[in-house]
């Protein structure tokens, strides 16, 4: 009986020790030229054993306020499938000055449906098609999953293809190099990548595909393989050399 009750103390300890909770919260400001403030983001993932929900802002500030007021709230939750993530509902509720627009995608087995108001006037050329939808992720859990193929690869691997309610689109990475990231309260271990955002359909037909710049991007590379958040995203634009740097970093268990 002893030796009962010891193996069944030593499963609830193992049981006890995977449920757990890791909540990943990192806010991010964009600067032009280095110095020129352009807004300020804030990316929150809490991942368990059952799934996934990640929550995020975005706000123009600074100069770009004067010309642009773009405030942006978003969520998005899923599931584990095995070693993989499936997600399931995504909302976000856009206002830029006086206009605004609310997008919501659910996603089943039966496809993904979108509910956008007000809708768009045309959906690209060529519009998404209902397997390219349902075979994306959406815009947040897309930075969760290419965060986990960069941590559990130990390196700059990894795509993602992403459906935000009209456009469709792949992230992708590739190997630059390995170093040290210390800044917006992270120091040690990272990677150096290079960003690619590759348009595919649900875009205007005038869209300058060729015209889409090569990034950079860094992730901290976690203890063990799991999640690595992105830490700085560096993108040429016809202004100079945009940053999104990263200004807090949390993780909690």
């Amino acid at each position: 009986m002893i030796r009962l009750v010891s193996v069944v103390l030593a499963l609830v300890s193992c049981l006890v020790g995977v449920a757990h909770a890791e909540t990943y919260r990192m806010s991010y400001q964009a600067v032009v030229l280095g110095v020129v403030e352009l807004g300020a983001a804030e990316y929150e993932v809490t991942d368990i054993p059952a799934g996934y929900t990640v929550r995020s802002t975005l706000r123009t500030s600074g100069l770009a306020r004067l010309f642009d007021q773009t405030d942006i709230t978003a969520s998005a939750s899923g599931v584990h499938v095995g070693e993989a993530l499936s997600w399931s509902r995504y909302a976000l509720n856009h206002t830029y000055g006086r206009k605004r627009r609310q997008t919501a995608l659910v996603r089943s087995a039966r496809g993904v449906a979108a509910t956008i108001s007000p809708a768009y006037w045309d959906q690209g050329f060529p519009p998404a098609t209902a397997e390219q939808q349902s075979d994306s992720f959406d815009p947040l859990s897309a930075v969760f999953v290419l965060g986990r193929r960069v941590g559990l690869s130990r390196g700059c691997e990894g795509s993602v293809l992403v459906f935000d309610g009209r456009q469709h689109y792949r992230l992708s990475v590739a190997p630059r190099s390995n170093g040290t990231y210390n800044g917006g309260g992270y120091e040690g271990p990272a990677v150096l990548c290079q960003f690619r955002y590759t348009p595919i359909s649900g875009f205007s037909r005038d869209f300058d595909r060729a015209g889409v710049p090569l990034g950079q991007i860094w992730f901290a590379m976690p203890a063990r393989p799991g999640f690595a958040p992105p830490l700085q995203l560096i993108v040429p634009t016809p202004l100079g050399e945009g940053q999104l740097n990263l200004a807090s970093y949390q993780r909690r268990n």
